[in-house]
């Protein structure tokens, strides 16, 4: 969509898609169906069927008698012992998902954990520019207090979908106000946020610039966000502050260690005063963290790569939701995982892309500059102790952050609208089209993950898709078959795409493979039983099982709002796309460690793959 075409939408788009005050946010909530445990017997043939393009014929015979036994035997004890825990849960699934996914991730979360997307006005209406940063900073950090306003006072739709199922709006409560706290073994989450309704919540930010931690009141005395003009004030002052001081001590850098020495050295912090103790609290209880960063990015690549990864000196890792200005004026949110999936920060970044455009991304309001208080800077009491594990934890996350790979790519020959008179869906058409790119590169099957949203039930968040299928395999196979015509890859292309477009609306149903196998594999360590071999099968780890995705991936949507995250596995690829109407933007990452792959190859053989799909599909039918 063209910028002039978004701009005379984007108020009525604004209101249509996001605001209203009929229904409130969360009032659906408390009603929806609660999550479903799969009949065992329909998960062990969906499995088997996934294994099947990962394993010889001899390991797949292996893998369905070590399922047949598992279906008969132990697997059908702990299915038993699995409903009676449903029975007593709205969501089976969400505490041990929280736990075991998350919270017990010992490594740094940065960039491993935490998911980054760029503003779209950064490729429009905002051109890099050191002098108007604080100006692009004001109107960045106005969009996420218009949005957290929106939120209290419950006037975000709830999400609904195209048939008008309700969808769960629970993960908007953990983007404000929260914070994940490090501990031995396991993390837990500190969450204040509330709605108007339910009472009051902290409403200070907490800054990050040039080694300094800040706090700032952004609202006022009628509990509106201050104007832009007022926001610039404060952030050049906290920048020309931060400046004058030279470099701080760079605290933050301790949240970007491993989480159980973070653990160790936060007990420490807190030990040494209690001015550390309210300090603190007052980061970890912050509306959220705004980052004025010193890089400079040169474009679009480097600008990601700070998203993702960046300055672990000026990160607060910890923070569900990270708003960070580069020197040079491009906006870029980093986001805790943990708490929510990457949807929530596609909204809130489509949201203020749209209120933003509606302004020519230029404030159009009132100038006036009224009375309000100047940011404090916070002051911790440190000792050789924490400044020694300073220097070491900013070692430890530059060896994670120095290793990964963000290449963004747009393909613009087509885009989504080129697709609709063939009957294609968009997403499954790229999933086929990933899949035809790893293996002309690479020259083997990848195991494959993507996101299927479970919202529709209470508190859901994900499935997982599968993506590479028995038939996503035969269409592979006849694309790289140069004998092969094209009526056969046609049929093929169709065949693989019907097959993903089923597999994904089971999942949506809370019908697939993954969670139930988690959820059987949780059940049996608590019960104290041996690990099922169906677990520690060579299949499991091959077709993906255990973190094992090759390929991670995820839409974000139809939107010029993008991001990504950090691939699953050293050896793999991270890759993620929004569907534009006349173009698809692609986030990959892969670790420079790695000698298998290589990010700026991958979109190399992507486009490659973009093009002959189209061919194929271009063709006329009486002709192929």
């Amino acid at each position: 969509m063209s910028i002039s075409a978004d701009s005379s939408m984007s108020k009525k788009l604004e209101h249509k898609t996001y605001l209203g005050t009929d229904e409130k946010t969360f009032q659906y909530d408390d009603n929806l169906p609660s999550l479903p445990v799969p009949p065992l017997h329909q998960t062990m043939e969906r499995y088997l069927r996934s294994v099947q393009p990962h394993v010889t014929p001899e390991e797949y015979e292996t893998t369905r008698d070590v399922v047949a036994k598992f279906e008969t035997g132990i697997g059908r004890e702990l299915h038993e012992k699995l409903l009676s825990h449903a029975a007593e849960k709205r969501n089976w699934l969400e505490d041990w998902w929280l736990h075991h996914a998350y919270l017990t991730y010992r490594e740094p979360l940065l960039p491993t954990m935490n998911t980054a997307g760029p503003h779209p006005l950064n490729s429009t209406l905002w051109k890099p520019s050191v002098e108007k940063a604080p100006i692009y900073g004001s109107l960045y950090l106005y969009g996420f207090l218009d949005f957290n306003l929106a939120l209290r006072e419950q006037r975000i739709k709830p999400h609904k979908s195209k048939d008008g199922t309700k969808m769960s709006m629970d993960q908007f409560r953990y983007v404000f106000n929260c914070s994940r706290i490090p501990g031995q073994d396991a993390d837990s989450l500190s969450f204040r946020w509330k709605t108007n309704e339910e009472g009051e919540c902290p409403l200070h930010m907490a800054v990050l610039c040039n080694g300094h931690i800040w706090t700032m009141y952004p609202w006022d005395h009628e509990g509106k966000p201050l104007r832009p003009p007022e926001l610039e004030v404060q952030i050049r002052y906290i920048r020309e502050q931060s400046d004058t001081l030279g470099t701080g001590p760079s605290l933050a850098a301790l949240t970007c260690d491993k989480r159980d020495s973070w653990a160790k050295n936060r007990d420490w912090l807190k030990s040494l005063s209690l001015t550390n103790m309210k300090n603190l609290d007052l980061v970890e209880s912050a509306m959220f963290v705004f980052v004025l960063d010193n890089s400079e990015p040169m474009d679009e690549k480097e600008m990601l790569w700070e998203g993702l990864c960046g300055d672990t000196s000026n990160r607060w890792a910890d923070k569900s939701l990270s708003a960070i200005m580069t020197r040079n004026g491009y906006g870029v949110m980093n986001n805790d995982h943990t708490p929510y999936d990457a949807m929530v920060s596609v909204i809130i970044g489509h949201y203020q892309h749209l209120l933003l455009l509606d302004m020519n991304g230029e404030w159009t309001g009132s100038r006036e500059i009224r009375s309000f208080p100047m940011p404090t800077r916070l002051h911790f009491d440190l000792d050789y102790k924490l400044f020694a594990a300073i220097d070491n934890a900013r070692d430890i996350g530059e060896t994670y952050t120095k290793k990964t790979s963000v290449v963004p790519f747009t393909f613009s020959e087509y885009g989504r609208d080129s697709l609709r008179p063939h009957k294609l869906h968009p997403d499954s058409y790229i999933q086929m089209a990933l899949q035809l790119t790893y293996t002309r590169l690479h020259g083997r099957l990848a195991p494959t993950y993507e996101t299927a949203t479970t919202r529709q039930f209470h508190h859901g968040r994900t499935e997982t898709i599968r993506s590479a299928s028995v038939e996503s395999v035969e269409f592979v196979q006849a694309m790289l078959n140069h004998k092969a015509k094209n009526s056969e890859k046609h049929r093929k292309l169709v065949a693989a795409m019907n097959s993903h477009n089923e597999q994904m609306t089971e999942c949506q149903k809370c019908q697939g493979v993954d969670r139930h196998l988690f959820g059987l594999l949780i059940t049996a360590l608590e019960s104290g039983s041996e690990i099922p071999e169906i677990f520690t099968n060579s299949a499991y780890a091959k077709s993906g099982g255990g973190g094992n995705y090759v390929l991670s991936t995820s839409t974000v949507g139809y939107t010029p709002v993008y991001g990504g995250v950090s691939a699953m596995v050293h050896d793999g690829y991270g890759v993620f796309y929004t569907m534009l109407p006349s173009s698809f933007r692609f986030f990959v990452t892969s670790f420079h460690t790695s000698t298998e792959t290589n990010g700026e190859d991958f979109i190399s053989a992507l486009n490659t793959s973009m093009r002959d799909m189209y061919t194929v599909i271009s063709l006329p039918q009486s002709n192929l």
